[in-house]
């Protein structure tokens, strides 16, 4: 069957170029951190400045961008409209597809490939974002719901895009599945959930421990109700937000034991997940100690989501679903996607 946007410019033949300029315009502006000038944003979409005035006049006209002396931006309503688009040009571009294609080679129950890639393209975590709502609100029933979140990178860029619509008849508690390691404040479990809690006006219970500790005192920290109470609840969570990470920016993030690291080197490891380095077979090459949700958990969560962006990660995340249960949703974009089927980039 064709799609709808080849059945419309059969109709109207000039539609595809007014269509792409405007689109390019509001991608443009989207990724910008401050307003554009119409001199650099013409040459950012290779036009004419009387062209792009045009283009911009009508955006304007639909609310889409907002002008002034000091250039022009999106506004809510246009990077909104932008989002929407985007998941409707995923269906025109016949990525289903490649969502059945990942799926079969990975054995997964669910598979949701959003257009781009976030190696090349930031604007790529917003469409995950609104990716990883919808099934959250097409799945999660409604009350109360406990979610486990991991840390990362991803997931904290993901998180940064969560709104209230979420929690709407919902009692929504995020919960860290782990705590601290090395890297950035920001992308640490904690702060990943507190953002998540944040943004849909929810419940956040923190787990504030280092990870690397030794038995001992993990029996002792065990004692405290408020830490005993968060990684229970992490470890019985009704969902588990999670990604996971190439080896060598993981071992780069972590403090691990120059043996430790000659250990991931010589087992070739491909990715980290759970403090558990695995190689491109889905075999653990090491695993770091750790307090939290572990590996083994997963089988007993009732809905897993893993949220993967960039190319970079297509193999870490290949072999990740030969480690874990695939009983769950991958989100991922279609850097991965075609890396994961055929080792080529877009």
């Amino acid at each position: 069957m064709e799609d709808v946007f080849s059945i419309i410019q059969a109709i109207v033949p000039d539609i595809q170029e007014v269509l792409t300029l405007r689109v390019a315009i509001l991608h443009e502006l989207a990724q910008a951190s401050h307003r554009i000038g119409r001199k650099a944003l013409a040459e950012k979409v290779q036009v004419t400045e009387r062209v792009l005035r045009t283009a911009i006049d009508v955006l304007r006209e639909q609310s889409l961008v907002d002008v002034n002396n000091a250039g022009i931006t999106i506004t809510a309503f246009g990077r909104r409209k932008l989002v929407s688009f985007n998941a409707v040009a995923k269906k025109a571009n016949r990525l289903y597809d490649l969502e059945r294609a990942v799926k079969q080679k990975l054995n997964l129950d669910h598979c949701w490939v959003i257009p781009g890639d976030a190696d090349q393209d930031y604007f790529v975590y917003e469409v995950l974002s609104q990716a990883v709502q919808e099934v959250l609100s097409t799945h999660l029933p409604l009350g109360r719901n406990v979610i486990a979140v991991t840390g990362g990178s991803t997931l904290a860029n993901v998180g940064d895009y969560f709104d209230e619509r979420l929690s709407s008849d919902r009692e929504l508690i995020f919960v860290p599945t782990r705590g601290g390691v090395g890297g950035s404040i920001h992308i640490q479990s904690n702060n990943v959930g507190g953002l998540m809690a944040q943004r849909t006006n929810s419940t956040f219970i923190p787990l504030f421990i280092p990870e690397k500790i030794n038995q001992d005192t993990s029996k002792i920290l065990l004692m405290d109700p408020s830490i005993k109470k968060a990684i229970e609840m992490s470890q019985q969570a009704d969902c588990l937000l999670l990604s996971v990470g190439a080896a060598e920016v993981m071992a780069d993030r972590r403090d691990i034991t120059p043996q430790q690291l000659e250990a991931i080197i010589q087992g070739k490891a491909v990715g980290e997940a759970f403090g558990v380095f695995y190689n491109r077979e889905g075999e653990e090459v090491i695993r770091l100690p750790r307090m939290g949700i572990q590996i083994e958990h997963l089988k007993q969560i009732r809905m897993l989501i893993t949220v993967v962006g960039g190319a970079s990660k297509a193999e870490a995340t290949s072999a990740f679903f030969k480690l874990a249960p695939t009983h769950g949703w991958l989100i991922c974009d279609e850097g991965i996607a075609n890396q994961v089927l055929t080792g080529e980039a877009l």
